[in-house]
């Protein structure tokens, strides 16, 4: 194409309305895993369900991405060395002689004694798990109450007004939990709470206690990163759990029937069950790629042992999804007379061995972890210091009372009401939730109105944890911006660009839970050949102007007008300051309107975007995880067979056409704004449940088997002159998957029999001529898919020119053609 400026009189060629072409690629369907890694793309895009409409969630929107994370995620370790990194105790008690007195006097009480009778008395027969709560809840307080006695804490300790107190569920909602009827068996809260238990959040909980009743659920370790401890594999020191009737519990002095086949039983001790112990040795032999830790291939928990890890995950995503007042989250699973403590962040699932309440030792264990979790800082027990009194958040329920009616229907975009903090040294104050992204690995991000202190000016905060070698949005916008002020002719672009007003980074400490766990499990050995790799995160915070989202626009043109800004915003940043987007979806293409109304379009959210040099060749990826919205991703992004394919400038180009097809199809305008239709179509895009291979095939479908008639018809009757874009664009996309298909074809193979021979020779036939297919350029897909195609079709709406913002290039090289 012949075009060297982007302008509205210049035509390279007039758009036609194309036909289907469909192309015979067979595709083949692989079992993988769902969409994206694991809980951290559960994000705004299920536009369907989005929280504070419909929401909130069911447990089983969440489970397929939870397994996700516990089988690539977990890393499994021996019990002493967990609570050494996480409780700050070490098992050896030499240099702790008041540590030790403290632990021994306990373990000789008799009230302990009494308490932890009662408890494993409790716990031998079978029945409701509801029967254990009381009795574990007696276990906590009776340690609780003699650490108080035989190791007060100093007067200027951290920890010396803020007891815990632990109680059993009650039947209620939590009111900031993103799933439906959530709340843990056992709760541990500060003892100063005096408020009606009705309007309790995730948020007051500090430690969650998940009980089972199957001798099944514990995780053990077959499926993890296995750190060797002092040269031991931790699933050595199991001890399987033995089929075979009960016995008594220890006090009663009766012989374990397996004492008898010369394991080391003491008298008293029951034996166990286990529903695979028979397939223990298969366990082991475990199949993955060494240091990779994206595709792995792994035998999965049993579904009991997936069923209670997975509600110890949902408990430490409700914790993790409050990004504002929680880094990491610490729980402790019951099963019986068996325990095991496990550890969350936005990077790692450390899980302990088992701890056996029957042993001498593990009850030790036990009240080690209790002395530590009762000795941590605030700090260390999660929750963070970054909102003015955080602490008074989590030992009050004030601003979860603003977040229920008096109806007692949950509000949760209230949670933060009137909270007030300091951002680069001042103060805003913060308003309603917009959007909140729960997950466990990854950012978890959450987008908060706030109001500023000087000149009442209202904004947008948005809080994130990012891994630290990503450049950050601030800096990448600053970029742009010098850019657009060094020189005139890209002075137009300064009202398509967000307006960062401060930003701060929030670093782990040094001697934070986080960065103990990061330095042990970076330089740790691990079973298998294996390694795990802690990807280190910060809590990044950002104030920005306030954007309105597309479905705020009040006309055909308006849309369009947006798409074309951002389409052109978009190539202005690739080819001048040379950044990707990366993350072009519906959340992200967003405007701004100047006083006289007039609309801007705005590429929103650089959180993924990269400089050119980082993301060419990818040597140095800037995360573990693919960038990008599902529904809205490129084809080649997902790809399950490759867990890193570099991302290219046509790619975003692919995602704004889902964009625009997604909208134009699932929204009418109602009112004053646009809304979701109540039939929309394509809501396979938008089912989590997909995996990689099936959402990538239905994206392929929708290129190479969909007739233009179906397509027209499913455009919203409001929305109809957008048609020649989508079926335009559609047939560009089309026509370079289609070069790609043929590229990539084998080549066929002739060989020549005595017949075939002889009518060659004999001028009957000409010999066959095989040629190598056409190379096409990856980049473009051959020149189908490139910012001077889509820009022809797009600057005019419904036989009208709209607004062109850049009519002269100043590219820092000249246009490709």
């Amino acid at each position: 194409m012949d075009v060297h400026a982007d302008d509205p009189d210049n035509h390279p060629r007039t758009p036609t309305r194309p036909v289907a072409n469909p192309c015979p690629i067979h595709l083949t369907t692989h079992l993988t895993t769902p969409q994206g890694f694991g809980s951290g793309i559960l994000s705004s895009y299920d536009d369907d369900k989005e929280l504070g409409s419909k929401g909130p969630y069911h447990r089983t929107d969440y489970d397929a991405h939870i397994q996700h994370d516990l089988r690539n995620n977990r890393v499994f370790m021996d019990t002493e060395k967990f609570i050494e990194l996480v409780f700050r105790q070490s098992a050896d008690s030499e240099n702790n002689s008041s540590r030790s007195a403290a632990l021994t006097a306990i373990t000789g009480d008799a009230n302990f004694q009494n308490a932890l009778t009662r408890f494993l008395d409790s716990a031998k027969g079978r029945g409701l798990e509801e029967r254990l709560y009381p009795f574990i809840v007696s276990l906590y307080t009776a340690v609780l109450t003699l650490l108080d006695e035989h190791d007060p804490l100093p007067d200027d300790h951290s920890r010396k007004a803020l007891k815990l107190a632990f109680s059993q569920n009650h039947p209620t909602h939590l009111v900031d939990a993103v799933i439906k009827d959530q709340s843990p068996d056992i709760r541990a809260l500060f003892d100063t709470f005096t408020v009606d238990k009705k309007k309790l959040a995730f948020y007051n909980i500090v430690h969650c206690v998940e009980v089972k009743d199957t001798d099944l659920t514990l995780c053990r370790g077959n499926n993890d990163f296995r750190v060797i401890h002092e040269g031991r594999d931790p699933l050595q020191g199991l001890r399987p759990r033995r089929k075979g009737n009960q016995a008594s519990a220890p006090d009663s002095g009766q012989a374990s029937p397996a004492a008898s086949d010369g394991t080391n039983s003491k008298p008293g001790k029951r034996a166990r069950q286990d529903d695979d112990t028979d397939d223990r040795d298969s366990d082991l032999k475990i199949s993955r790629q060494s240091g990779e830790t994206l595709s792995v291939s792994r035998k999965a928990d049993t579904k009991t042992q997936f069923c209670a890890q997975a509600q110890c995950a949902r408990y430490a995503m409700e914790h993790l999804s409050n990004v504002i007042l929680r880094s990491h989250s610490i729980l402790t699973l019951f099963d019986r007379d068996r325990i095991q403590f496990e550890y969350f962040d936005r990077s790692v699932i450390a899980v302990s061995t088992a701890v056996d309440l029957l042993t001498e030792q593990g009850q030790n264990l036990f009240i080690l972890m209790v002395y530590g979790l009762r000795r941590l800082s605030p700090e260390d027990l999660g929750l963070r210091n970054i909102v003015n009194d955080s602490l008074a958040l989590c030992r009050t329920f004030e601003s979860a009372a603003k977040g229920v009616d008096d109806g007692g229907t949950k509000t949760w975009h209230k949670m933060f009401y009137d909270v007030k903090m300091t951002i680069a040294g001042e103060e805003y104050t913060l308003k309603d939730i917009i959007f909140r992204q729960p997950g466990l690995i990854g950012r978890t991000t959450c987008v908060v109105e706030a109001i500023r202190s000087t000149g009442d000016e209202h904004v947008v905060v948005k809080f994130s944890c990012p891994a630290k070698t990503r450049v950050s949005e601030t800096d990448l916008v600053q970029r742009a911006r010098q850019c657009a002020e060094s020189d005139e002719k890209h002075a137009w672009v300064l009202k398509h660009l967000p307006n960062i007003i401060a930003s701060e980074d929030v670093d782990i400490g040094a001697d934070s839970v986080q960065a103990r766990m990061r330095d042990f499990l970076n330089d740790a050995e691990y079973a298998d050949k294996q390694k795990y790799h802690y990807e280190d995160r910060c809590l990044r915070i950002t104030v920005s102007e306030r954007l309105h989202p597309i479905t705020c626009l009040t006309s055909p043109r308006e849309v369009a007008q947006v798409f074309l800004d951002v389409l052109q915003t978009h190539n202005w940043l690739y080819e001048v300051p040379k950044i990707l987007h990366r993350d072009l979806s519906q959340s992200n293409i967003m405007f701004r309107k100047d006083k006289d109304a007039n609309v801007y379009g705005v590429p929103n959210d650089l959180d993924l975007a990269s400089l050119l040099s980082q993301i060419e060749g990818e040597s140095s990826s800037t995360s573990l995880r693919r960038t990008g919205t599902p529904p809205f991703m490129a084809i080649d992004l997902q790809d399950p067979h490759k867990s890193q394919v570099r991302h290219l400038y046509r790619h975003d180009l692919e995602s704004l056409f889902y964009v625009l097809v997604m909208f134009v199809c699932r929204y009418e305008f109602k009112g004053d704004h646009y809304v979701m239709r109540a039939k929309p179509p394509f809501d396979d895009w938008f089912d989590w449940t997909k995996s990689w291979t099936d959402l990538k095939k239905t994206k392929t479908d929708f290129f190479l088997a969909t007739n233009a008639t179906f397509i027209a018809s499913q455009i919203s009757p409001g929305l109809n002159h957008f048609e020649p874009w989508v079926l335009c664009l559609q047939s560009e996309l089309r026509e370079g998957f289609v070069k790609k298909a043929q590229a990539q074809a084998p080549i066929p193979s002739f060989q020549m029999d005595e017949e075939m021979l002889y009518a060659v020779e004999a001028g009957l036939v000409q010999a066959p001529v095989v040629e190598e297919p056409e190379k096409v350029d990856d980049e473009t897909l051959g020149g189908a898919v490139t910012y001077w195609t889509f820009y022809p079709y797009m600057r005019h709406f419904d036989g009208q020119p709209l607004d062109v913002r850049r009519r002269k290039l100043g590219f820092s090289a000249p246009p490709p053609l």
